[in-house]
C-alpha cells in the first residue's frame, strides 16, 4: 500500500521485533491506561501470534513500527483477539480497523472473541461500529469490569448486505371529500309554476 512518501506492510513478528514494539506502542486493548503500558511481547511474538504493521518512511529510508494486534487461532475456527495497540495513546481507528481487516483476511474465522473494558471507551466505539461484532456479556477480573464482544461471520455477511426496499402498503380507502362551504346534497330546484289565463 502507498501513500505519498509511505508505504505500508503487514508481516508476523518476531522475536526481534520486541524492542520496537515497546518503544513505539502506546496504550494497548488489553492495557489502555495511558500509564498501564504493556510489559512484554516476547512470548506472543515467539508463538507467532503477533500480526505487526510497519510503515517505511521513505525519507529516512526505514521501516516503522504502526501498530500491532495479537490474536490466536482455536481447533475450532474461533479466532481469539487478544491485544491490539498503535503507537498513540488513543487507538488510531483506521489503524485498527486496517489491522483488523489484515488477520480476519489470513485466518478467515467462523467466529472470532474479543474483551474490552468497560470503562475503555474509544475501543468500545471501534468494536462496536464493525460489522458482525455484538455484545455478549460481561465478567468481573480485579479490578475492572470486562466486556466480552463477539464477531460472526453470518452477522457480517447480512450487516454488509444493502437495505431492503420495502413493501409499501396498500393505502386503506378514504372516505369521499365533502363538497366545499360545509354543504350536502343540494335540494332538486323548484320548478317554475304554469300561469293559467283568466
Amino acid at each position: 500500500m502507498e501513500e505519498g512518501r509511505l508505504a505500508y506492510r503487514v508481516r508476523t513478528a518476531e522475536a526481534n521485533d520486541v524492542t520496537a514494539l515497546r518503544a513505539s506502542i502506546g496504550a494497548t486493548l488489553a492495557h489502555p491506561d495511558r500509564q498501564g503500558h504493556r510489559a512484554s511481547y516476547s512470548g506472543a511474538a515467539s508463538r507467532g501470534d503477533i500480526l505487526i504493521l510497519e510503515r517505511y518512511d521513505r525519507a529516512a529510508h526505514e521501516w516503522q513500527v504502526a501498530g500491532f494486534v495479537e490474536c490466536h487461532m482455536r481447533v475450532d475456527d474461533n479466532l481469539s483477539i487478544r491485544d491490539v495497540g498503535t503507537t498513540s495513546d488513543e487507538p488510531q481507528t483506521g489503524v485498527v480497523r486496517y489491522l483488523l481487516d489484515q488477520a480476519f483476511n489470513s485466518f478467515r474465522p467462523i467466529e472470532a472473541q474479543v474483551k474490552i473494558r468497560r470503562d475503555a471507551t474509544a475501543w468500545l466505539e471501534i468494536f462496536r461500529a464493525i460489522p458482525g461484532f455484538y455484545l455478549e456479556g460481561e465478567e468481573y477480573r480485579r479490578p475492572h469490569y470486562w466486556t466480552i464482544w463477539r464477531w460472526d461471520r453470518d452477522r457480517a455477511r447480512e450487516a454488509a448486505q444493502p437495505p431492503r426496499p420495502t413493501a409499501q402498503q396498500p393505502r386503506a380507502p378514504r372516505p369521499p371529500t365533502p363538497p366545499p362551504n360545509g354543504g350536502g346534497p343540494r335540494p332538486p330546484a323548484r320548478r317554475p309554476r304554469p300561469m293559467h289565463p283568466r
